[in-house]
């Protein structure tokens, strides 16, 4: 990986971030939560720009960022304070965050699809004495459902053959009426297939159709990761951290620049969806304490908030440590 590459890594990482950051900033704002600073970068400061209300920073170190709320971490008086605020906007404050990940990821896939196309569900070709031809597939058959699943994009079809075992049941639409046909599976390069090529389509309503599919699929198979590291079905050595990634995006920049954006827009689906997640010093656990106090009308004892904060952010910051040293040693393997 060469110095270029790990400059753009480096900055989309730190873009990435601020994304997260600034749908925090924006959510406060909305809210009427007072922000008293919003830092992109962290440690010394290189710029500052005093607003209206807000301190606006760029800090020295790109590996991250941080929108500093009135009363977040601290006892304030002031009723604009995050803590003094009523917890639904805390709750969306929080939520905005993550939320502006999934978005952009979701534009990303739009403008690729629309700039270059994207594989539908239906057939475009039927691979000579492949199963689908020997089935009966035909050219402009539309794939709606395999194994009984939906599916609206040919990442989804794709997955659920791969997924499969020997044996596929397909529902297909041809000219207007349903057709259900099973097929045999066969290997190449290590992946299960049937014979068919999809058809890839270039029109605007549908880029905005596949964006959602995608960005639901594409959440789902990292969703499903995150399940697989926890009981067991992946090792820590299967995750990566941030130097990980910084590899990995540098090597998609020798592979054009749509693959470097489609690999941002994935990052930014992995960041959203892993600061959902319910553990301390992550913003799944602050949108538990701010539902909890919506639905009970009490607010979570602050010393326990305090303290199990305390616990996770050590807890994280010891497993960036573990698999750092794992990406580290990948790379001079």
């Amino acid at each position: 990986m060469d110095f270029i590459g790990i400059l753009l890594a480096i900055v989309l990482f730190l873009f990435l971030i601020t994304i997260h950051e600034s749908g925090h900033f924006i959510g406060a704002k909305l809210s009427g939560i007072k922000v008293n600073e919003f830092s992109i970068g962290m440690g010394p400061s290189l710029f500052k720009k005093q607003g209206k209300e807000t301190l606006y920073s760029f800090r020295l170190l790109p590996i991250g960022g941080y929108v500093m709320m009135e009363g977040e971490d601290e006892s304030s008086k002031d009723p604009r304070s995050y803590k003094n605020s009523a917890a639904w906007k805390r709750f969306l404050t929080i939520l905005a965050g993550p939320f502006t990940n999934f978005l952009f990821g979701f534009l990303v896939f739009v403008l690729l699809a629309n700039f270059s196309g994207y594989a539908s569900n239906t057939i475009d070709q039927v691979v000579e004495n492949s199963p689908a031809a020997l089935a009966g597939l035909e050219k402009g058959d539309k794939i709606v459902k395999v194994n009984g699943k939906n599916t609206y994009i040919f990442n989804q079809i794709s997955k659920e053959i791969n997924d499969s075992d020997n044996k596929l049941d397909l529902e297909i639409k041809r000219n207007g009426e349903k057709f259900s046909y099973t097929l045999d599976t066969e290997i190449q390069d290590n992946r299960k297939v049937v014979g068919i090529i999809s058809e890839v389509k270039k029109d605007f309503l549908g880029s905005l159709k596949y964006g959602i599919h995608n960005t639901i699929f594409m959440t789902s198979t990292i969703w499903e990761g995150l399940k697989g590291l926890v009981t067991g079905v992946f090792g820590l050595e299967n995750l990566s951290g941030p130097i990980g990634v910084i590899s990995q995006v540098g090597k998609s920049v020798s592979y054009g620049f749509l693959t470097y954006i489609n690999m941002a827009a994935l990052i930014s689906l992995n960041l959203g969806l892993f600061n959902l997640l319910p553990i301390p010093a992550l913003d799944g656990s602050k949108l538990v304490f701010n539902l909890f106090e919506m639905i009970t009308g009490k607010k979570v004892n602050e010393k326990f908030e305090t303290t199990i904060t305390f616990i996770g952010f050590f807890a994280l910051l010891a497993l960036i440590l573990v698999v750092s040293y794992n990406d580290i040693v990948k790379l001079f393997r």
